[in-house]
Formats: C-alpha cells, structure tokens, sequence
C-alpha cells in the first residue's frame, strides 16, 4: 500500500472511531459491557472490547453498536485499559523488585545469577532469563510484595461524603472540580506505600489521610496522619485525640508550578513512626514522629479543599512498605563496581560473581571472594558497562502489569488469552494476557513528546523538613 493510501486509511479508520466515540464516551452513556478503553495517539478515546492485536493487522475491536469490528493501524495507537477487575495474583513470595536499563520493572524471586544471566521466577511469566547487562538493579524486599489495592475501578468501591457535586469516576480516574471527601477502607496494617498519579488545572489542594477510621470527612476525635499537597508545598500533620493537630513537617516544592501532572507516593510504617514522600520517584521528604505511631485505622481519604479547583486521581496503588528506600543507595558508575547495601547498612563495592542455593559470591575490591545469604542484603547496584540505547522499535510495547511492573517487548501476537513477543532483555516471551491492566504502544513516539515537552533540566525538587 502506498503512503498516500495508507494515509487515507488512518483517516477513515479515526473517523469512524470518532462518530462511535462521539456517541459513546460521555458521562452516564458509557455501558457497562464495554470494559476496554483504547486511546488513538491523537487523543481520541473508544470504549469496546479488543479481539486481536499485532504490528502487521494492528487492532481489532470489538463494540455492540458496530456492525462489523473496527480496525486500528499499529502507528495510530496510544494505550488499551483492559478490564478492571483484573487482579494481582502474586504473593508474599514476590520478593525482589527487578529494575532494567530501559526503564522496565518487575517483580519476582531471584532463582539463580552468573556473569551473563540472571534467573528469576514471576507469577505471570513463570521462568524468565534476563542478561546481566540489562538489570540495572535488585532490591530484596524484606516482608514480601504484597498488593493492598489496585484501582480505582469503580465508584461503588468507594465512600463519598455530603457533597454531591464532589468525586466522580470514568474509565479508571477519580475527578472532582469542588470540595468533596472520598475515601476507602484499603486494608492497611502497619506499613503502606499510597502512589498516585495527579493531574490537575490552574492549582489544586489536596488532603490524602492515612491510617484514616472515619473516610466520608475530616475525624479529629481519631488518630490519623494527613499529607496536605499543592503546587507550591506540602505540609505533613498529625491528628491525635486529646491532643489536636501537629504540623511534623513542611516541604517547598518548586517544579510542580508550571507542570500539570506528576506521581506521588505517600509511606508510612507503623513500627519505625516512620513517613516519607516522593514525587516522580524523587525523594522528598522524610519524617518520624517522636510519640511513636498514633494512628490506628486502615484506610485512605482523598479531599478536595478549594472550590472549582480541577484534578484528577489514577493508577492507584497501595502496597505494604519496609521502611527503607532504594534512593539511599547509588554506585558511582567510574568506580566500574557492584554495590551492595545490606541489612545493616554497610555499602561493599566489589563484583557480584554468582547468586545458588541462596547466597551471593561477591568479590570484595578484587582482593576476596565472600559469600553473603540473600537475606542480609537490601540492594545490588549492577555496574553497567556501557551507555544503553533508550530508543524504542516502532513495534515495540510496555505492558504494565497487574500489581505494579512492566515489560517492554517488540510484540508478535496479542489475543485473548496469549500475549508474545521478543524481549531486547529476556529474549522470547509469553505469557498469560489477563495478567496485564494496560499497555502502551507507540513508545518511540511517546519518548520524543516526553522529551520536547520537559522542563529545564538543571530545574531540581527544592525541598525543606522540620519536625522532631
């Protein structure tokens, strides 16, 4: 097919995806068979089901008003939500958090390791071999993965307050443009990470409580710990019964006033009286409370505090927390060394030879040979040799999978049931396709935008803390 026919094409396909998307995704027209949401790259969006997918016939969907599947080129593609009560099937078992050199990450349990290779087992994929050279790092996850909550899914999974005109839901956002409550008992113990993604127009205040027993309003007859965001700073507080509201800390933010979206992550831990945020996976700010942990409930609130303020919640996630972070640790990349950081926080530089049977030989400062149980270390820093190619196939995907990771893979095949392709870090893959919640196509394309639209890149967090 020529350029000009393949053009002509595109333009058909989009149109009539536009009539169907102009008739389908409004506001309480949305039915409830329709659990797939794709997104063209041009910002069109339709609701349907996917039948197929692969780089040569690209998309085939599904919709009941359809006489006939539409079809979607590979290049007009963005992203493809699939149905949200897909869950997480892991276990306490995932217990290390794989991170690679094109950005990717998964979870898993470390098999065995050498010079070239490392075996991991993963609840989705099973077995899977990776090249040394393409793990960036291993973190060792002392009480196991474990997924509190997944979402948002619905708005029935939640509770709203008084305000009727407050938080809404559609296609996986939680929005509000006023005041309004809402909240949801996550299950939460003794140690949470909360991220988020946040989108917003002009400002927005937002009030996130953690460890909340009331979840329609503000309680402060209950213990709980409140993290107040806005574009210009956050102020961490807590609520405590018979003693009112403390202010534990403050941070300055300065790159978030010309921006209009970022990742949050809200941690606490119950043990440590220990709390920390982070932004864009940038360490903000950290916390302890000297009168220990007051707080004893199990949920999370989101409140909006201004009026006519526009935001938008996505990609929740809530997970249990160790209490120590990965940013503590970094290898200097011209000392041509492994790190480690263990338990006790010593920091070897050496070289990671080999990981059986569950211990580590790891070459001190090419003087001696040690062997290290898996269970004393935090962290392996791997060095990286060489700079890696951050370019992307034009067939190339990143599936996220369910329960946080992803996987980029040049894909062959896409149905119902089975997803394959090859990976440039694990080779041939397949695996089941219900573990995944979402993918995005086009990623070079993607990549370019991101890098046009960035900030200046000398523009850094500026923060402060206080508190005991």
């Amino acid at each position: 097919m020529g350029t000009g026919g393949f053009q002509l094409m595109i333009r058909s396909t989009l149109m009539a995806a536009f009539v169907v998307h102009c008739l389908l995704v409004r506001p309480g027209l949305v039915a409830a068979d329709h659990t797939h949401f794709v997104k063209l790259f041009d910002g069109s969006a339709l609701h349907g089901q996917m039948a197929s997918l692969d780089p040569r016939n690209g998309l085939v969907w599904e919709h009941r008003n359809a006489m006939e599947p539409l079809r979607f080129p590979f290049p007009a593609l963005g992203s493809i939500r699939f149905n949200p009560t897909q869950r997480w099937r892991g276990d306490r078992q995932s217990q290390c958090r794989f991170r690679f050199t094109n950005g990717d990450e998964i979870y898993g349990q470390i098999k065995a390791m050498n010079e070239t290779s490392i075996h991991m087992e993963t609840w989705f994929g099973g077995d899977l071999h990776a090249e040394r050279e393409k793990v960036q790092s291993i973190a060792f996850l002392q009480n196991g993965y474990r997924v509190l909550y997944e979402g948002p899914n619905a708005m029935n999974e939640w509770v709203r307050g008084k305000n009727p005109n407050g938080w809404q839901y559609q296609d996986g956002v939680l929005s509000v443009s006023d005041r309004g409550v809402i909240g949801r008992d996550m299950g939460i113990e003794d140690s949470a990470s909360l991220a988020f993604d946040l989108s917003w127009e002009g400002t927005f205040q937002l009030t996130v409580t953690m460890h909340a027993e009331t979840l329609d309003r503000y309680d402060y007859s209950k213990g709980a710990y409140v993290f107040f965001l806005s574009p210009q700073f956050v102020s961490f507080q807590r609520i405590q019964p018979g003693a009112g509201v403390m202010t534990l800390g403050q941070v300055r933010l300065t790159n978030l006033v010309s921006r209009t979206k970022a990742r949050f992550d809200l941690r606490t831990h119950r043990e440590k009286a220990a709390f920390a945020l982070l932004a864009d996976d940038e360490l903000i700010g950290t916390w302890r409370d000297s009168r220990g942990f007051v707080a004893k409930g199990n949920g999370v609130s989101f409140s909006s505090q201004v009026s006519r303020s526009t935001f938008s919640l996505s990609e929740i996630l809530v997970t249990e927390w160790d209490g120590m972070f990965e940013s503590d640790f970094e290898v200097d990349a011209e000392q041509e060394s492994d790190g480690l950081l263990l338990i006790n926080r010593d920091q070897p530089l050496g070289k990671v030879r080999d990981i059986q049977e569950g211990k580590l030989n790891f070459n001190l400062r090419n003087q001696v040979d040690v062997k290290i149980p898996l269970d004393r270390i935090k962290q392996i820093q791997l060095h990286q040799a060489e700079s890696q190619d951050e370019r992307f196939d034009e067939d190339e995907i990143r599936v996220m999978i369910s329960g946080g990771g992803s996987l980029s893979f040049v894909l062959s095949q896409w149905t119902d049931s089975v997803v394959e392709g090859m990976s440039r870090t694990f080779g041939p893959v397949r695996f089941d396709a219900e573990s995944i919640r979402q993918v995005e196509l086009n990623l070079e394309k993607h990549r370019l935008e991101h890098l046009a639209a960035q900030e200046d890149p000398e523009d850094v967090w500026d923060f402060e803390t206080e508190g005991p």
